[in-house]
């Protein structure tokens, strides 16, 4: 795990410390519980917006298992937006296949209670477009501020055939469990972040935080429906069941990932 790997261009991510096969993976339920956890990352982009905080991530594609895409978000200058103290962030990527382009740019920013986006600049048909918080379908495309506290509180309530329904908690923690990612083994709570306003289920993560606060394992979900009939597509995919919704692992990109980080390989503090 410790070997380093070099990734041959088109990418701009040239050394990196993950395999190019992705390591096993268990995850086994705790009894262990953890109620709470203190998250600084952008969630769900795996970094914590803080000048000298290092951030990289692998996604393995998941039928072959090999390795699809590096990503790495590099904090590069504090910079002030609208009177926001915040940190301007740089990306470094290879991919693997045509996936949508990550931004050109990120501003973000942390405070005692949230972490969130205040600008975002991408390039799109060849255009150079800035968002910025406060103008119009900001926080649509760019969510809500991630609180930092995460908490189990109850919200899913497993049902006796593996599904979920929801109670009247309001955290996103969903359970604990021991995630073994190679040789390295982690204390996590485990996330459920759906889209539950969406008609037939929108867009879903499913991370496992270690006590920390860092991602170790990160997955997507999409309503069965939302990008055609993803059930047909993917027979064979992991599926979560939240109120009566399937929500089935695939992405935007047409595909499913698995994603490691560079916490999974003890490479965080």
């Amino acid at each position: 795990m410790e070997q380093k790997f070099t990734i041959e261009p088109p990418g701009e991510v040239k050394d990196h410390p993950f395999p190019t096969t992705r390591p096993d993976i268990k995850i086994v339920e705790s009894s262990n519980k953890i109620d709470e956890v203190d998250c600084q990352e952008l969630q769900w982009w795996l970094m914590v917006p803080k000048m000298g905080e290092s951030c990289m991530w692998a996604e393995y594609d998941g039928e072959t298992q090999q390795l699809d895409a590096v990503t790495e978000m590099i904090p590069t200058m504090p910079a002030i937006i609208r009177d926001i103290d915040c940190v301007e962030v740089q990306f470094k990527e290879y991919l693997a296949n045509d996936w949508p382009p990550s931004p050109d740019l990120m501003y973000v920013t942390i405070d005692e209670t949230h972490t969130r986006w205040i600008s975002v600049v991408m390039t799109l048909d060849g255009r150079r477009i800035y968002n910025t918080i406060g103008e119009e379908f900001f926080k649509d495309q760019w969510g809500p501020d991630g609180k930092r506290h995460i908490v189990d509180d109850g919200r899913y309530e497993l049902q006796p055939d593996g599904s979920y329904k929801t109670t009247d908690g309001v955290g996103i923690g969903a359970g604990t469990y021991d995630v073994t990612i190679g040789e390295n083994t982690f204390h996590c709570l485990r996330i459920l972040d759906p889209d539950l306003t969406a008609e037939h289920g929108g867009e879903m993560c499913e991370v496992y935080l270690e006590e920390g606060g860092r991602t170790v394992f990160f997955r997507r979900y999409d309503g069965r429906y939302l990008r055609g009939d993803l059930l047909k597509k993917f027979p064979n995919n992991r599926r979560i069941v939240i109120d009566d919704i399937t929500y089935i692992h695939s992405n935007c990109t047409g595909w499913f990932h698995d994603t490691i980080t560079l916490a999974s390989l003890g490479l965080t503090s």
